[in-house]
């Protein structure tokens, strides 16, 4: 008995130690056989499509069960994107073939990948071209042709390139691939429709085979918002499809542009440089005046530029004065010719004493602190580089309200006075250049650069921020303007309260209505500081969209617009390109083979190779783990118990 419960005793107190056990673990994998089937509608438009719904799944399945007795065989759909398992369905909207292979080495990718099996027609709108992706697998890929490779009288709208927004009155291009197969010597008319309203025709001869050309229109944008135009190609009879002869496109017409106004006291080459550089902002309209002949208003523009004003002849104080009360921003340009005292008077947000007829030739250096907005990296540096500004010698202090962007820098020093500072105060935004030479360094950025785009970069960046209109309202949603019908359809919204802080606490929904009057009611979900809700993926059509919250018993609204453009993709052909699976299965030491012939696939693969492989790895566990050792200290402990009870020593 004292024998037995010292061994228990013992290895009680062993195990209590926490002994690994270190094991060799013995793992062996099958080659896997990556089998992708086209799940795209445009096998359901051309081609058998009978066999390809019953007879055909039947006999990939079938193969998939031949090869599943020695292979791991790996089934996945493709399409718009990649689904495991196979679906024959045929409702994808677009083909991306190439994002399907790239999943497969990402996943697979080694020496246990024996094959790849691909069916399809061939037709990709999506994506890359798959044959590099193809080769980077390293394995033979095995094609199967479906589909159908003839070609059939069409008429089509190939691609319309487009302006992606303009302004309401002006004109805009747009321009329209019309191509034709089988259908040469007939007339064809094409048509420009603002909704279902003709605005322009062109008619065109086709007198080539296969037929493609260009067709120039130009269209007004005659209301604000988003606008649904058509390019149509009146349907021949000779035509079998007509699904692909009008595309759709929407342009986001704007009310009116952002009016900058350059006002100078004289000519001076800097006023070029900068409007050289708003001149390719889109929604902006700059216009230069000299301060002695300028009459107009302040309130007519939303950012005013003065190049060394206040100062000279011309009086401006009262456009200031206009200016400072209708809150419109101001960007200063100071020079030898500025008043100091009348500048100081409109707290710019830099200070300026003890200015003497006399210049420095100031540097910049940027301040990576600077808080309004992200400087890029290549702007900051090319900044520095640019030539000194010729800056009034004087004290400048910057104010509390502002910022620097660039601090002066004289040689290698950096002096405690700013160059290029930003004040926002008040809900009125200015900003303040210290100095004259911006066109030295607009010249310095083509020499040192081969362009303008950094000093570009730089004005109209900082001239968006000085133009930016502060939406002021307490309920705020943003949604896309256009999505496709396979997207889903995102809305996000913010609300504040009395003291303009953010809340996510009330109650607030969208509604959407499509053109038959059928309403799409959703709840918003607080996430964050704000909300935000998906309404899904929504069939192609015009949604007027209108949400609602209530805070505190006060009623909050917005209202918008939404068009769901149909996707035709993968019914802007139909003829099967069985030449780029040929290409793919002989780059790849594959075979190509059709739908009836896929018993000779399974013979190459299973010729082909590919043996299992054994891996063995070491794994170390506890020694208290294994049931076992329990069951032994169970035992002595309970032969001791037994005898005690049999001795009577209890």
């Amino acid at each position: 008995m004292a024998v037995l419960r010292a061994l228990s005793v013992a290895l009680i107190a062993f195990f209590l130690l926490e002994p690994m056990l270190r094991m060799l673990v013995r793992e062996v994998r099958r080659p896997v056989v990556a089998l992708l089937h086209d799940g795209s509608a445009s096998l359901r438009f051309a081609g058998d499509t009978a066999a390809l719904r019953s007879a055909y799944p039947e006999a990939l399945r079938a193969m998939q069960e031949r090869l599943g007795k020695e292979y791991d065989v790996r089934a996945f759909t493709y399409g718009s994107a990649l689904g495991d398992g196979l679906r024959f369905e045929q409702d994808a909207s677009t083909t991306d073939l190439s994002y399907a292979l790239r999943e497969m080495q990402d996943r697979f990718g080694g020496p246990d990948l024996a094959a790849v099996v691909v069916d399809g027609d061939g037709i990709m709108n999506r994506g890359r071209d798959p044959r590099l992706d193809a080769e980077r697998l390293g394995v033979p890929i095995h094609t199967i042709a479906l589909g159908d490779t003839t070609v059939r009288p069409d008429l089509l709208v190939k691609a319309v390139d487009h302006n992606r927004m303009c302004f309401v009155g002006n004109e805009f291009p747009v321009r329209a691939r019309i191509a034709a197969r089988h259908l040469k010597g007939q007339r064809a008319r094409v048509h420009l429709k603002l909704g279902d309203r003709i605005i322009a025709t062109q008619e065109l001869t086709l007198d080539s085979e296969p037929f493609l050309r260009e067709v120039a229109f130009s269209a007004k944008a005659e209301k604000p918002g988003t606008l649904r135009y058509t390019v149509q190609a009146v349907p021949l009879d000779a035509e079998q499809s007509v699904v692909n002869n009008a595309q759709d496109f929407f342009i986001e017409a704007l009310d009116a542009r952002q009016r900058i106004l350059l006002l100078a006291a004289a000519p001076h080459p800097d006023l070029g440089a900068m409007r050289s550089a708003l001149s390719g902002m889109e929604g902006y309209a700059v216009e230069l005046a000299y301060a002695g002949a300028f009459a107009g208003a302040a309130d007519e523009f939303d950012l005013i530029v003065l190049h060394q004003l206040p100062g000279g002849k011309a009086d401006i104080s009262g456009f200031l004065e206009r200016a400072r009360a209708k809150a419109v921003p101001v960007l200063y340009v100071l020079g030898q010719s500025t008043s100091f005292e009348a500048y100081n008077a409109q707290f710019a947000g830099v200070r300026v004493s003890g200015a003497r007829q006399a210049i420095t030739d100031a540097q910049a250096a940027v301040d990576g602190a600077f808080p309004y907005y992200t400087v890029e990296a290549d702007v900051a540096h090319a900044l520095e580089r640019y030539p000194p500004l010729q800056v009034p010698f004087a004290q400048y202090e910057l104010g509390r309200a502002a910022s620097a962007l660039a601090w002066q820098r004289v040689g290698a020093v950096r002096a405690d006075a700013p160059l290029i500072a930003v004040a926002q105060q008040e809900g009125l935004r200015s900003a303040t250049i210290c100095g004259e030479g911006l066109w030295r360094w607009r010249m310095a950025d083509h020499q040192m650069h081969g362009s303008f785009e950094r000093f570009d970069r730089f004005i109209t960046k900082l001239v968006q921020f000085l133009a930016i209109k502060a939406d002021k309202k307490r309920f705020r949603v943003e949604g896309p303007a256009v999505v496709a019908a396979d997207e889903a359809v995102v809305f996000t919204a913010e609300l504040y309260d009395a003291a303009y802080e953010r809340v996510n606490d009330a109650e607030a929904g969208i509604t959407l209505k499509d053109d038959e009057g059928k309403e799409y009611p959703f709840a918003f979900a607080p996430t964050g500081d704000g909300y935000r809700v998906s309404a899904g993926a929504l069939p192609a059509g015009r949604y007027a969209w209108s949400a609602v919250a209530m805070l505190k018993g006060e009623r909050f609204a917005a209202q918008g617009e939404l068009h769901v453009r149909a996707l035709i993709a993968e019914q802007m052909s139909t003829v099967a390109d069985h030449a780029l699976l040929a290409d793919l299965a002989a780059r790849s030491n594959g075979i190509l083979r059709g739908p009836k012939e896929l018993d000779a696939i399974a013979a190459a693969i299973e010729s082909g190779g590919g043996v299992a492989r054994s891996y063995v790895q070491p794994r170390f566990t506890d020694l208290i783990e294994a049931r076992w050792i329990f069951l032994i200290i169970l035992v002595l402990l309970a032969a001791e118990w037994v005898l005690r009870r049999r001795n009577g020593a209890y």
